[in-house]
């Protein structure tokens, strides 16, 4: 990296810096994987739940009926898909 912010392309200086930059994220990203789509995809699983309790008149069955279709998700799983009942999915 030294080398390269010393050379007088200014293309490589930049990538270099921006790598510099955001080295810690990108280590995290090789660790785990996780990128924004598998909140994205929580999230609209929350929203189809929150139709379908809308008969519910606290906070307590809402939190009940997250926990009984999605309770047991492992968002480390790789292949999360198998883990979504059948009649949530849309793939």
């Amino acid at each position: 990296m030294t080398a390269a912010l010393r050379s007088r392309l200014p293309s490589l200086r930049r990538f270099v810096t921006t790598l510099r930059n955001h080295f810690d994220n990108i280590l995290t990203f090789i660790k785990r994987p996780l990128t924004n789509a598998v909140g994205e995809g929580i999230n609209r699983l929350l929203k189809i739940l929150k139709n379908r309790a809308s008969g519910f008149r606290g906070l307590e069955p809402f939190a009940d009926l997250i926990f009984l279709t999605i309770g047991d998700l492992d968002i480390l799983d790789l292949d999360i898909l198998a883990q979504i009942p059948s009649d949530l999915r849309t793939l």
